[in-house]
Protein backbone atom coordinates (compact mmCIF):
# COMPACT_ATOMS: atom_id res chain seq x y z
CA UNK A 1 0.00 0.00 0.00
CA UNK A 2 3.11 2.30 -0.20
CA UNK A 3 2.20 2.98 -3.65
CA UNK A 4 -0.22 6.05 -3.63
CA UNK A 5 -1.46 8.21 -5.80
CA UNK A 6 -1.35 11.74 -4.21
CA UNK A 7 -1.83 15.32 -5.53
CA UNK A 8 1.68 17.35 -3.79
CA UNK A 9 -0.33 20.54 -3.68
CA UNK A 10 0.55 22.25 0.15
CA UNK A 11 3.91 20.06 0.90
CA UNK A 12 7.35 22.26 0.76
CA UNK A 13 10.76 22.04 2.45
CA UNK A 14 10.63 23.95 5.28
CA UNK A 15 14.56 24.80 4.40
CA UNK A 16 15.65 28.45 4.78
CA UNK A 17 19.15 27.83 3.49
CA UNK A 18 20.57 29.88 0.72
CA UNK A 19 18.48 27.75 -2.07
CA UNK A 20 16.31 28.27 -0.19
CA UNK A 21 16.69 31.97 -0.52
CA UNK A 22 18.02 31.30 -4.21
CA UNK A 23 14.48 30.21 -5.35
CA UNK A 24 12.78 32.70 -3.85
CA UNK A 25 15.17 35.08 -5.41
CA UNK A 26 14.17 33.45 -8.70
CA UNK A 27 10.46 33.46 -8.16
CA UNK A 28 10.50 37.45 -8.23
CA UNK A 29 12.04 36.83 -11.68
CA UNK A 30 9.70 34.65 -12.74
CA UNK A 31 6.78 36.72 -11.24
CA UNK A 32 8.26 39.63 -12.88
CA UNK A 33 8.57 38.12 -16.42
CA UNK A 34 5.11 37.01 -15.96
CA UNK A 35 3.82 40.17 -15.90
CA UNK A 36 5.90 41.49 -18.69
CA UNK A 37 4.55 38.80 -21.08
CA UNK A 38 1.04 39.09 -20.55
CA UNK A 39 1.01 42.99 -20.58
CA UNK A 40 3.18 42.58 -24.04
CA UNK A 41 0.09 40.26 -25.30
CA UNK A 42 -1.78 42.65 -24.66
CA UNK A 43 0.17 45.92 -26.19
CA UNK A 44 0.31 43.31 -29.26
CA UNK A 45 -3.59 42.88 -29.49
CA UNK A 46 -4.14 46.62 -30.16
CA UNK A 47 -1.32 46.41 -32.86
CA UNK A 48 -2.74 43.97 -34.71
CA UNK A 49 -6.09 43.13 -36.43
CA UNK A 50 -8.64 40.55 -36.15
CA UNK A 51 -11.63 39.19 -36.11
CA UNK A 52 -13.91 40.00 -33.01
CA UNK A 53 -13.68 36.51 -31.67
CA UNK A 54 -9.94 36.18 -31.94
CA UNK A 55 -9.58 39.61 -30.36
CA UNK A 56 -11.89 37.89 -27.51
CA UNK A 57 -9.80 35.03 -27.47
CA UNK A 58 -6.54 36.66 -27.11
CA UNK A 59 -8.13 39.42 -24.36
CA UNK A 60 -8.83 35.89 -22.08
CA UNK A 61 -5.26 34.52 -22.56
CA UNK A 62 -3.84 37.58 -22.03
CA UNK A 63 -5.25 37.98 -18.92
CA UNK A 64 -4.53 34.44 -17.88
CA UNK A 65 -1.08 34.99 -18.42
CA UNK A 66 -1.22 37.91 -16.25
CA UNK A 67 -3.25 35.63 -13.60
CA UNK A 68 -0.52 33.18 -13.23
CA UNK A 69 1.62 36.39 -12.25
CA UNK A 70 -0.98 37.55 -9.88
CA UNK A 71 -0.23 34.24 -8.30
CA UNK A 72 3.44 34.30 -8.32
CA UNK A 73 3.37 37.71 -6.70
CA UNK A 74 0.92 36.16 -3.92
CA UNK A 75 3.08 33.27 -3.54
CA UNK A 76 5.57 35.72 -2.80
CA UNK A 77 3.96 38.54 -0.91
CA UNK A 78 1.56 36.68 0.69
CA UNK A 79 3.03 33.85 2.11
CA UNK A 80 6.63 33.43 4.31
CA UNK A 81 7.67 30.78 1.49
CA UNK A 82 6.43 29.72 -1.60
CA UNK A 83 4.18 26.61 -2.20
CA UNK A 84 4.99 24.28 -5.23
CA UNK A 85 1.31 23.50 -5.28
CA UNK A 86 0.81 27.70 -6.02
CA UNK A 87 3.53 27.97 -8.57
CA UNK A 88 3.00 24.92 -10.04
CA UNK A 89 -0.65 26.25 -10.93
CA UNK A 90 1.19 29.57 -12.12
CA UNK A 91 3.51 27.75 -14.51
CA UNK A 92 0.87 25.34 -16.15
CA UNK A 93 -1.44 28.43 -16.41
CA UNK A 94 1.30 30.57 -18.15
CA UNK A 95 2.42 27.75 -20.57
CA UNK A 96 -1.74 27.05 -21.44
CA UNK A 97 -1.90 30.29 -22.41
CA UNK A 98 1.39 30.35 -24.20
CA UNK A 99 0.58 27.34 -26.78
CA UNK A 100 -2.98 28.59 -26.93
CA UNK A 101 -2.09 31.95 -27.97
CA UNK A 102 0.34 30.65 -30.54
CA UNK A 103 -2.47 28.66 -32.11
CA UNK A 104 -4.99 31.83 -31.69
CA UNK A 105 -2.00 34.28 -33.31
CA UNK A 106 -0.53 32.48 -35.86
CA UNK A 107 -3.51 31.60 -38.37
CA UNK A 108 -4.35 34.97 -38.12
CA UNK A 109 -1.05 36.39 -39.38
CA UNK A 110 -1.29 33.62 -42.20
CA UNK A 111 -4.55 34.94 -42.91
CA UNK A 112 -3.32 38.50 -43.68
CA UNK A 113 -4.70 40.17 -40.64
CA UNK A 114 -1.18 40.77 -38.86
CA UNK A 115 2.05 42.05 -40.27
CA UNK A 116 5.00 39.89 -40.42
CA UNK A 117 7.08 42.49 -37.77
CA UNK A 118 4.08 41.67 -35.38
CA UNK A 119 3.80 38.08 -35.91
CA UNK A 120 7.36 37.60 -35.09
CA UNK A 121 6.92 39.76 -31.87
CA UNK A 122 3.77 37.12 -30.98
CA UNK A 123 6.53 34.30 -31.59
CA UNK A 124 9.18 35.64 -29.50
CA UNK A 125 6.34 36.86 -26.78
CA UNK A 126 5.19 32.88 -27.08
CA UNK A 127 8.86 31.49 -26.44
CA UNK A 128 9.39 33.35 -23.83
CA UNK A 129 6.04 32.31 -22.01
CA UNK A 130 6.84 28.90 -22.80
CA UNK A 131 10.63 29.59 -20.81
CA UNK A 132 9.09 31.74 -17.98
CA UNK A 133 6.32 28.89 -17.50
CA UNK A 134 9.13 26.17 -17.67
CA UNK A 135 11.15 28.06 -15.20
CA UNK A 136 8.20 28.43 -12.77
CA UNK A 137 7.13 24.63 -12.91
CA UNK A 138 11.33 23.73 -12.29
CA UNK A 139 11.00 26.07 -9.19
CA UNK A 140 8.15 24.51 -7.89
CA UNK A 141 9.74 21.38 -8.55
CA UNK A 142 12.74 22.79 -5.61
CA UNK A 143 10.03 23.36 -3.30
CA UNK A 144 8.51 20.13 -3.06
CA UNK A 145 9.75 17.56 -0.40
CA UNK A 146 11.38 14.69 -1.18
CA UNK A 147 9.08 11.61 -2.66
CA UNK A 148 9.24 8.06 -1.29
CA UNK A 149 10.94 5.95 -3.63
CA UNK A 150 7.94 4.11 -5.78
CA UNK A 151 5.22 6.50 -4.98
CA UNK A 152 3.06 8.20 -7.65
CA UNK A 153 2.26 12.07 -7.23
CA UNK A 154 0.25 13.32 -9.91
CA UNK A 155 1.83 16.67 -9.58
CA UNK A 156 5.53 15.23 -9.70
CA UNK A 157 4.37 13.43 -13.10
CA UNK A 158 2.83 16.79 -14.51
CA UNK A 159 6.12 18.89 -13.77
CA UNK A 160 8.58 16.56 -15.23
CA UNK A 161 6.21 15.44 -17.95
CA UNK A 162 5.90 19.38 -19.28
CA UNK A 163 9.14 20.35 -18.52
CA UNK A 164 10.57 17.32 -20.67
CA UNK A 165 7.96 18.25 -23.57
CA UNK A 166 8.59 22.05 -23.28
CA UNK A 167 11.97 21.98 -22.90
CA UNK A 168 12.13 19.36 -25.81
CA UNK A 169 9.77 21.59 -28.54
CA UNK A 170 12.18 24.86 -27.85
CA UNK A 171 14.83 22.65 -29.03
CA UNK A 172 13.20 21.67 -31.87
CA UNK A 173 11.93 24.68 -32.64
CA UNK A 174 15.60 26.36 -32.72
CA UNK A 175 17.40 23.65 -34.72
CA UNK A 176 14.29 24.44 -37.83
CA UNK A 177 15.27 27.94 -37.23
CA UNK A 178 18.67 27.10 -37.54
CA UNK A 179 19.04 26.43 -41.05
CA UNK A 180 16.85 30.04 -41.87
CA UNK A 181 17.85 33.27 -42.98
CA UNK A 182 15.61 35.09 -40.46
CA UNK A 183 13.89 34.07 -37.21
CA UNK A 184 10.09 33.47 -38.78
CA UNK A 185 7.01 32.76 -37.11
CA UNK A 186 6.03 29.03 -38.06
CA UNK A 187 2.83 27.59 -39.78
CA UNK A 188 -0.31 26.27 -37.74
CA UNK A 189 -2.67 23.06 -37.87
CA UNK A 190 -5.00 22.70 -34.88
CA UNK A 191 -5.89 18.81 -36.51
CA UNK A 192 -1.88 18.38 -36.57
CA UNK A 193 -1.44 19.58 -33.00
CA UNK A 194 -4.53 18.31 -30.71
CA UNK A 195 -5.02 14.85 -33.10
CA UNK A 196 -0.86 14.62 -32.80
CA UNK A 197 1.17 16.59 -31.31
CA UNK A 198 -1.03 16.20 -27.77
CA UNK A 199 -1.71 12.52 -27.64
CA UNK A 200 2.49 12.49 -27.63
CA UNK A 201 2.85 14.63 -25.17
CA UNK A 202 0.01 12.68 -22.76
CA UNK A 203 1.97 9.31 -23.62
CA UNK A 204 5.55 11.42 -22.58
CA UNK A 205 3.63 12.57 -19.36
CA UNK A 206 2.43 8.77 -18.54
CA UNK A 207 5.07 7.55 -19.61
CA UNK A 208 6.85 9.54 -16.42
CA UNK A 209 3.98 8.00 -14.17
CA UNK A 210 5.55 4.98 -15.12
CA UNK A 211 9.26 6.02 -14.24
CA UNK A 212 7.87 6.63 -10.54
CA UNK A 213 5.89 3.44 -10.06
CA UNK A 214 9.00 1.19 -11.87
CA UNK A 215 11.15 2.82 -8.82
CA UNK A 216 10.83 0.27 -6.41
CA UNK A 217 11.28 -2.66 -9.01
CA UNK A 218 14.61 -4.12 -7.80
CA UNK A 219 16.30 -7.41 -9.60
CA UNK A 220 16.17 -8.48 -13.07
CA UNK A 221 13.18 -6.68 -13.21
CA UNK A 222 14.36 -3.55 -13.30
CA UNK A 223 15.99 -4.70 -17.13
CA UNK A 224 12.32 -4.74 -18.39
CA UNK A 225 11.03 -1.83 -16.43
CA UNK A 226 13.76 0.39 -17.87
CA UNK A 227 12.99 -1.15 -21.05
CA UNK A 228 9.36 0.08 -21.43
CA UNK A 229 10.13 3.76 -19.78
CA UNK A 230 12.30 4.16 -22.71
CA UNK A 231 10.71 2.47 -25.50
CA UNK A 232 7.56 4.77 -24.33
CA UNK A 233 10.30 7.78 -24.57
CA UNK A 234 11.04 6.63 -28.07
CA UNK A 235 7.33 6.47 -29.56
CA UNK A 236 5.58 9.77 -27.48
CA UNK A 237 9.34 11.94 -28.77
CA UNK A 238 8.77 10.48 -32.47
CA UNK A 239 4.76 11.22 -32.15
CA UNK A 240 5.36 14.44 -30.75
CA UNK A 241 8.17 15.48 -32.92
CA UNK A 242 6.02 14.78 -36.51
CA UNK A 243 2.69 16.61 -34.79
CA UNK A 244 5.17 19.25 -34.41
CA UNK A 245 6.56 18.96 -37.91
CA UNK A 246 3.52 18.85 -39.51
CA UNK A 247 1.91 21.80 -37.74
CA UNK A 248 4.52 24.41 -37.08
CA UNK A 249 6.55 23.48 -40.35
CA UNK A 250 3.78 22.40 -42.79
CA UNK A 251 0.79 24.10 -41.37
CA UNK A 252 -1.05 20.94 -42.92
CA UNK A 253 -3.52 17.90 -41.68
CA UNK A 254 -0.28 15.40 -40.99
CA UNK A 255 -2.87 12.47 -41.23
CA UNK A 256 -2.94 13.96 -45.19
CA UNK A 257 0.95 15.01 -45.75
CA UNK A 258 2.38 11.61 -44.76
CA UNK A 259 6.12 10.74 -44.05
CA UNK A 260 8.37 11.15 -47.11
CA UNK A 261 11.24 8.61 -45.78
CA UNK A 262 15.02 8.44 -45.53
CA UNK A 263 17.50 5.72 -45.34
CA UNK A 264 20.23 8.43 -43.89
CA UNK A 265 17.37 9.88 -41.83
CA UNK A 266 16.36 6.15 -40.41
CA UNK A 267 19.61 5.46 -39.99
CA UNK A 268 20.23 8.26 -38.18
CA UNK A 269 17.31 8.19 -35.89
CA UNK A 270 17.63 4.51 -35.35
CA UNK A 271 20.93 5.35 -33.73
CA UNK A 272 19.66 7.76 -31.52
CA UNK A 273 17.02 5.88 -30.48
CA UNK A 274 19.61 2.55 -29.53
CA UNK A 275 21.58 5.27 -27.73
CA UNK A 276 18.70 6.27 -25.88
CA UNK A 277 18.00 2.58 -24.53
CA UNK A 278 21.52 1.62 -24.71
CA UNK A 279 23.41 4.50 -23.01
CA UNK A 280 21.39 6.19 -21.49
CA UNK A 281 19.07 3.36 -20.16
CA UNK A 282 21.93 1.68 -19.00
CA UNK A 283 23.08 4.41 -16.96
CA UNK A 284 20.17 4.76 -15.21
CA UNK A 285 20.21 0.99 -14.57
CA UNK A 286 24.22 1.54 -13.22
CA UNK A 287 23.58 4.64 -11.10
CA UNK A 288 20.06 4.95 -10.77
CA UNK A 289 20.61 4.28 -6.99
CA UNK A 290 22.18 7.54 -7.09
CA UNK A 291 19.14 9.50 -7.76
CA UNK A 292 19.45 11.81 -4.66
CA UNK A 293 22.57 13.28 -6.35
CA UNK A 294 22.53 16.64 -8.09
CA UNK A 295 25.40 15.41 -10.16
CA UNK A 296 23.77 12.04 -11.51
CA UNK A 297 20.31 13.98 -12.51
CA UNK A 298 22.57 16.27 -14.09
CA UNK A 299 24.72 14.07 -16.03
CA UNK A 300 21.04 11.98 -17.15
CA UNK A 301 19.27 14.60 -18.35
CA UNK A 302 22.46 15.90 -20.48
CA UNK A 303 22.82 12.68 -21.85
CA UNK A 304 19.29 13.16 -23.56
CA UNK A 305 19.88 16.63 -24.28
CA UNK A 306 22.98 15.70 -26.60
CA UNK A 307 20.82 12.40 -28.20
CA UNK A 308 18.41 14.77 -29.09
CA UNK A 309 20.01 16.21 -31.96
CA UNK A 310 20.44 13.35 -34.29
CA UNK A 311 17.12 11.74 -33.08
CA UNK A 312 15.36 15.30 -34.28
CA UNK A 313 17.91 16.06 -37.41
CA UNK A 314 16.99 12.02 -38.00
CA UNK A 315 13.44 11.91 -37.62
CA UNK A 316 13.06 15.37 -39.57
CA UNK A 317 15.12 13.87 -42.51
CA UNK A 318 12.45 10.76 -42.22
CA UNK A 319 9.40 13.17 -42.39
CA UNK A 320 11.16 15.07 -45.24
CA UNK A 321 12.75 12.47 -47.08
CA UNK A 322 15.67 15.27 -47.34
CA UNK A 323 18.93 13.97 -45.69
CA UNK A 324 20.01 14.61 -42.44
CA UNK A 325 22.35 17.85 -42.58
CA UNK A 326 23.15 20.22 -40.53
CA UNK A 327 22.42 24.06 -41.80
CA UNK A 328 23.12 27.03 -40.62
CA UNK A 329 21.55 30.26 -41.83
CA UNK A 330 21.91 34.18 -41.19
CA UNK A 331 19.14 33.48 -37.98
CA UNK A 332 21.42 31.73 -36.10
CA UNK A 333 22.21 35.10 -33.60
CA UNK A 334 18.39 34.67 -33.01
CA UNK A 335 18.48 30.76 -32.53
CA UNK A 336 21.34 30.02 -30.23
CA UNK A 337 19.53 32.07 -26.61
CA UNK A 338 16.04 29.24 -27.77
CA UNK A 339 18.86 26.86 -28.21
CA UNK A 340 20.80 27.71 -24.86
CA UNK A 341 17.12 28.17 -23.10
CA UNK A 342 15.82 24.83 -24.39
CA UNK A 343 19.40 22.84 -22.82
CA UNK A 344 18.95 25.02 -19.65
CA UNK A 345 15.49 23.62 -18.97
CA UNK A 346 16.17 19.87 -20.37
CA UNK A 347 19.20 19.80 -17.81
CA UNK A 348 19.57 22.02 -15.08
CA UNK A 349 15.59 22.77 -14.73
CA UNK A 350 14.64 18.80 -14.95
CA UNK A 351 17.48 18.20 -12.42
CA UNK A 352 16.36 20.62 -10.15
CA UNK A 353 12.57 19.46 -10.62
CA UNK A 354 14.14 15.87 -10.03
CA UNK A 355 14.42 15.73 -6.43
CA UNK A 356 15.87 12.62 -4.92
CA UNK A 357 13.24 10.51 -3.56
CA UNK A 358 13.49 9.63 0.33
Amino acid sequence: MGNVLSIDTGEYSQDSSPTQRLARGYGFVSAGAHTLIGITMLTLLFLTDGSVLIKGIEVVLSLSMLVASLLMWSELKLKEQQTPGGVLLAGDLALAASFLYLGVAIPAFHQGYVTPTFALAQFITVLIGLIAGSGALALAGSLKVARPRGAVRFSDIVRDGVLLITGTILFGIGLSQLALADLKAPQWSWISFLGITIPGMLLLVGREGVKERCEGVRGWRRVPAQLLIELLLIVGLAIMLYGSYANLTLGANGYLVGIKGSAAGFRLWLIAALLLLGVRGGFKLIFGHRHDRLWYRVLNNLLYAMLLIPFIYGARSIFTGQPPLVRIGAAWPAVVPILIAAILLLVVGRAVDQKGCA
